[in-house]
């Protein structure tokens, strides 16, 4: 044997013990691909597609801390709130699916005294707040179904105003007519188990370059009286906007316009005027600060007797500053100060109007 069989021998005997090797190895599977939260960017910034769904989900929410006082009180008034928002949506061939749902959870004062024959008694913590579904309810195109703000909710920018309305159970539809026109109609619940018809309520929208116009009618068949409202949106310059506010009410309705709560027991459904005028100018000083100013002038009182306040006939007005400024992103501070006087407030507070206001962070996420 030379040295040339026995190299070509052992390279023979090497290959073969390398494939004998080869057949015996261990074969380990790949890992099953991972499916990471995919962003959907049809709907604007924050929403992603749920896992396994083509349904578009945003969470959001805030945490708000308020300081606030009227000069019919001994201090200040403290509130901490908390509201979480639930945003889906999807896409089918009747138009966009949404489901909204947002929960609202506040912590009132934290102590307060109670007066006693011996004396002022300190009560420690009496007032945790309570949680509330303030929306649940679903669209699709252009249904709404479920509890939300009335179709008739509108008002103007400021805290001392007054648009009339609350959340309500309804169905309402909204037809888009195109070129900034759009109309509703709706079928609100008033009250459980009290009728069978429900409030009725009708607006028209139009946006515009040079602003918007929102008309708004309701019907209260409990009472059997109507309401009617116009707002509309004026673009003076790119900075300055002018609002102006006009309402009637042929009675107390659920959609009823009030002086706000500058006064225990005013504020509420069914406390109205016949009618109001209010207008409300803001300025975007920069990106960070806005100021406004305005007033509203509440006429003719309904005489329902449903507060212990209620003056029929009563002309009431009110007036209120605002100034908005966004310290950071997501995080903004409002400082709000009104003066309320008339006649339901001279009939109430010795004569003299109130002043109130607060001063509020809001911390969205």
């Amino acid at each position: 044997m030379n040295i040339k069989s026995l190299l070509l021998g052992s390279a023979a005997a090497l290959v073969a013990v390398s494939g004998a090797r080869a057949a015996d190895a261990v074969v380990i599977a790949e890992p099953e691909p991972m499916e990471y939260v995919r962003i959907c960017d049809v709907y604007g910034a924050g929403f992603y597609y749920i896992p396994g769904t083509e349904t578009c989900l945003k969470i959001g929410g805030l945490v708000r801390y308020e300081i606030g006082f009227t000069d019919l009180d001994d201090g200040f008034r403290k509130d901490a709130k908390a509201r979480l928002q639930f945003d889906a949506r999807s896409e089918t061939e009747y138009g966009t699916f949404r489901r909204y749902v947002e929960f609202e959870a506040s912590i009132g004062n934290n102590g307060g005294w109670t007066e006693t024959a011996g004396g002022n008694r300190w009560d420690g913590l009496n007032s945790e707040g309570g949680t509330a579904l303030r929306h649940a309810y679903f669209e699709l195109g252009g249904l709404l179904v479920g509890h939300t703000d009335t179709l008739f909710d509108g008002e103007l920018d400021g805290e001392f105003d007054s648009g009339g309305g609350e959340r309500v159970n309804q169905i309402r539809y909204t037809f888009d007519a195109g070129n900034g026109i759009a109309v509703s109609l709706g079928l609100e619940e008033e009250s459980d188990n009290f009728d069978y018809v429900p409030l009725v309520v009708g607006k028209v929208s139009v946006t515009q370059g040079w602003g918007s116009l929102n008309l708004f009618a309701g019907y209260d068949n409990a009472y059997e009286e109507f309401a009617l409202k116009a707002i509309a949106n004026i673009k003076a310059t790119d900075a300055l906007t002018l609002q102006l506010l006009a309402a009637y009410e042929s009675g107390p309705t659920y959609f009823s316009i009030n002086p706000g709560d500058a006064i225990e027991g005013i504020n509420g459904v069914y406390n109205g005027y016949a009618w109001s005028v209010g207008g409300y100018l803001n300025y975007q000083v920069n990106q960070k600060l806005a100021v406004g100013f305005g007033g509203q002038y509440f006429g003719d009182a309904h005489d329902n007797n449903l507060s212990r306040l209620s003056v029929g006939g009563a002309n009431d007005w009110a007036i209120g500053a605002v100034v908005d400024y966004n310290i950071v992103e997501n995080l903004d501070a409002k400082l709000a100060v009104n003066y309320n006087d008339g006649d339901t407030f001279k009939n109430s507070n010795n004569g003299d109007g109130v002043v109130s206001g607060f001063l509020r962070l809001d911390a969205a996420f």
